[in-house]
């Protein structure tokens, strides 16, 4: 049974008739979130710049998401009562007669004890320099098992952080498109606040 870790961007794409576009009309309507913080927030998320500016070429992946990704993805207050988050918890699905499944680092979907429906998918922390594996390629297997499990009804959204750089990505239907690098050591780490915020407002149109 093929498992996440094993896919690279090229197999998926080649295996399950994917293609990437330069954007699509809902990433570049995540990317342009605007960016609202109160004091608190543009504090912590200061503080929060400051430690992994100091750490991003030292810290493994487990440092990385529980001193820095985990702080954010909380203070984004992923969920409500139709979704929530869930972490390493696994995905699996049949796909043209292949079981496929693996572990994903977070994800937002319904569901109270476990994941039902999944609308994003983080899959994939990677510490600088990346030593292994294919971020690209994992995240873009995790979604597409998403996809078949809610049955291509809404578009995925997916995201994967190596080091200090975020980037976004969107799956809809046979089509996906990433962002360019958003540097958390910079400004940008009030950008990548925003989108991820911006993501509840746009899975609760599929609830």
């Amino acid at each position: 049974m093929p498992s996440f870790d094993s896919f690279t961007f090229d197999v998926v794409e080649k295996k399950y008739n994917i293609m990437e576009v330069n954007t699509l009309l809902l990433l570049d309507e995540w990317l342009s979130a605007v960016v609202n913080v109160d004091e608190y927030q543009k504090h912590e998320l200061s503080r929060l710049q400051r430690i992994l500016q100091k750490k991003a070429n030292i810290w493994n992946e487990d440092e990385l998401k529980m001193f820095f990704i985990g702080h954010i993805i909380e203070a984004a207050e992923l969920w409500n009562d139709k979704f929530q988050p869930f972490t390493q918890r696994m995905l699996s699905a049949n796909i043209n007669g292949e079981d496929i499944s693996g572990r994903v680092d977070f994800m937002v979907a319904t569901g109270r004890r476990l994941p039902e429906s999944p609308y994003f998918c983080i899959h994939e922390y990677k510490q600088e320099p990346d030593k292994d594996g294919e971020p690209l390629g994992q995240v873009l297997i995790a979604m597409i098992v998403a996809q078949y499990l809610n049955e291509k009804k809404f578009p995925l959204l997916g995201a994967y952080v190596v080091g200090r750089l975020w980037f976004f990505i969107v799956l809809d239907g046979n089509e996906y498109a990433k962002s360019l690098a958003f540097d958390a050591t910079t400004e940008d780490i009030f950008r990548i606040f925003a989108i991820l915020q911006k993501s509840k407002e746009i899975m609760m149109r599929y609830v």
